[in-house]
């Protein structure tokens, strides 16, 4: 029978003696960059601290490799090797449930692997603080860790120790750690000729007990032992001994989950003892959403945060008006939330299956801010987004990690648009304080604030060459400004408060929508009105030029977003949908899709070629207020009424 190297700790009499060397202390140096700060935990043959990296001046974490005292030198030269092997492949998996390997270094004979510091708890350890999960939190947390496992094994890397330790709870992520790990210790094993078999047997698939080549389905295995755990409190196999657990995993049927409601079946499909029988990872991250989709309680991520799949019929609870200074034109009545073509749902083999065409729930949603969410803008690179909100605040967020970066406080008023420069070194906000605030995005700080305007500031955009900025007021004016010297350059006269601003691609005209549903097009260079759209609109409030500059649309108070033709500018084409408010528009970057968000809190999404609709996408929003695209097009953020922000995967 095999035996585990790694055992779990309630078996503490069947311990492989291990001899840890304590090869480093708070204060040291490693690498000559990455100074040790306190040990964090322990696990995988190592011994994790958090350190400081001096050369980028960031937290980061380490894992201290630590190999048995007595190792030959080859041996300890092959591990090395080894391990450095490992975390360059790890390296290369880039995945929000993924704990991002930075680097690897040698020091002292020891491998030290440099990776993302994760704040937050093991399921482990959640579950012994909280006890189980309710089976559709489970379902939450296993399409996240699903969808990480397709991104590795897309990869080609397969874990072989996913368990509850390995598994971070960190505000709205769901992260697996100690990629690779499991594959070093099976090489100890092999070059010191112990042959055992690694990882934990509750958590090990039958064929990697019985020491047979371990692949991917390995993986869904340990994926449905470690929900099961997560949703019954127990691992599914147990027993007095370590030989008794390895019994039951190679020998009985899965035992029944009484907690596991639908979630039942999918586990069922995950420990199929024949490892060809089991989804693969992409497949469980369809079955697994389904789940999360078709049940009207659902609490997604983050868990304090409940939220709910409205059903038709459903109303929006009444909400306290807010404290924060209110901008009449815009804030909208609680209406009723009906969210329309609900995914169809079929049953094949036992497991639920969703029929649609991308996942209509969002990917995940950040919190933190206090009240609605008015403005939502990606940076240049992808990596950042930048959020306004009634609550006065700008806020930074990281999208690989989705976690808050940082809160900017300065504004007085309620923040109603951010942009970032096209370098991405700089956020823009208006404010309902009459002000423009300039923030510096490395060294999160206030940079200079643009007064002039004499009442509330709805809109702001860089020109794309990052020279200029516009905003747009209720004063009448928009305004543009020298970045550089931070003064006013123009101010530029409607004869209604201005709602919305936007620059063409190439940066030559300016548009500008307000109150009555007017757009203009401006000459930025000799600041003259060069064209000019009725209003038919009603209100103008949101306004988007497409990446060609060949178009603009625009809505506002109706059920009508109108296509203006730049080109030949008597022309448009209006897309009309169910909604009476269109407050937010935004292209894709490859021109082919149009997004947009309003009254009835979901986010629509239209193929510009033929004015269809392409998707509708279900949000917790009672109002839908602004929306974004990444700049590679694979996500849309839209913020909203419930103080969040939500993102989603787009084809």
């Amino acid at each position: 029978m095999a035996r585990c190297l790694v055992p779990p700790p309630t078996y503490p009499s069947s311990r492989v003696v291990r001899v840890i060397v304590v090869t480093a202390a708070a204060g040291l140096l490693v690498a000559g960059r990455y100074r040790l700060v306190e040990p964090i935990g322990q696990g995988g043959m190592g011994r994790i601290w958090r350190c400081r990296d001096e050369v980028l001046d960031r937290e980061a974490a380490v894992k201290e490799v630590l190999l048995p005292v007595d190792l030959p030198e080859t041996t300890r030269d092959q591990l090395i090797a080894r391990t450095q092997r490992e975390a360059r492949a790890a390296a290369r998996l880039q995945h929000p449930g993924i704990v991002t390997v930075f680097d690897v270094v040698e020091h002292g004979g020891t491998p030290w692997i440099i990776m993302e510091l994760i704040r937050g708890s093991s399921l482990a350890a959640h579950l012994a603080e909280h006890g189980r999960l309710s089976w559709e939190r489970a379902a939450s947390v296993g399409r996240d860790l699903a969808d990480a496992l397709a991104h590795a094994h897309a990869a080609g890397v397969v874990h072989r120790d996913l368990k509850p330790d390995n598994v971070l709870l960190s505000g709205n992520r769901t992260v697996i750690a100690d990629f690779g790990i499991a594959r070093i210790l099976d090489d100890l094993s092999q070059l010191t000729s112990t042959h055992a078999v690694i990882g934990t047997p509750h958590y090990m698939a039958p064929e990697q007990l019985e020491g047979r080549q371990v692949e991917a389905p390995a993986d869904l295995w340990a994926l449905g032992a470690t929900l099961y755990t997560a949703v019954e409190g127990r691992p599914p196999f147990d027993g007095p001994t370590l030989t008794s657990v390895i019994t039951a995993v190679l020998t009985s049927a899965l035992p029944a989950s009484p907690h596991a409601g639908p979630l039942g079946d999918v586990l069922r499909s995950l420990m199929a003892k024949d490892p060809q029988q089991r989804p693969g990872a992409p497949d469980a991250v369809r079955h697994l959403g389904s789940l999360h989709d078709a049940d009207p309680g659902v609490a997604t991520r983050p868990p304090t945060r409940p939220l709910t799949v409205p059903v038709p019929s459903s109303t929006a609870p009444e909400s306290e008006a807010p404290t924060a200074p209110q901008r009449r034109s815009r804030r909208p009545s609680r209406r009723h939330l009906l969210i329309g073509g609900a995914a169809a749902l079929a049953v094949s083999s036992g497991v639920l299956v969703t029929v649609r065409r991308l996942d209509r729930r969002p990917w995940f949603q950040l919190t933190g801010h206090a009240d609605s969410v008015y403005g939502v803008a990606f940076s240049p690179d992808g990596k950042t987004l930048a959020s306004g909100s009634v609550d006065h605040t700008v806020r930074l967020w990281d999208v690989a990690g989705r976690s808050a970066i940082t809160a900017l406080a300065g504004h007085t008023g309620s923040v109603w648009s951010v942009a970032f420069s096209p370098d991405g070194r700089t956020v823009a906000s208006g404010s309902a304080d009459k002000t423009v605030r300039l923030w510096d995005v490395a060294d999160p700080k206030p940079a200079a604030t643009l007064t002039g305007h004499g009442n509330s500031v709805h809109s702001v955009a860089f020109s794309p060459d990052g020279t200029s900025l516009a905003s747009a007021s209720d004063d009448e004016t928009v305004r543009l400004w020298d970045v550089a010297a931070r003064s006013a350059a123009a101010t530029l006269a409607h004869t209604k408060n201005l709602q919305s601003v936007a620059f063409s691609p190439d940066a030559k005209t300016l548009a500008s929508g307000d109150l009555d549903g007017i757009v203009r097009l401006w000459n930025v260079a000799s600041r003259e009105v060069i064209a000019t759209y009725p209003g038919n609109a009603k209100l103008a409030e949101s306004i988007t030029f497409d990446p060609d500059g060949r178009m603009l649309a625009f809505g506002g108070e109706s059920n009508v977003v109108w296509l203006w033709d730049l080109a030949d500018r008597s022309r448009t084409s209006t897309i009309t949908i169910d909604n009476e408010h269109i407050s937010a528009l935004a292209f894709s970057p490859d021109g082919k899709t149009l997004a947009g968000g309003g009254g009835d809190g979901s986010v629509r999404l239209w193929n510009t070629s033929d004015r269809s609709p392409y998707d509708t996408l279900a949000s917790d929003f009672d109002y839908a207020t602004c929306v974004a695209f990444s700049p590679d097009g694979t996500l849309l953020a839209a913020g909203g009424s419930d103080d969040t922000i939500q993102v989603w995967k787009v084809p």
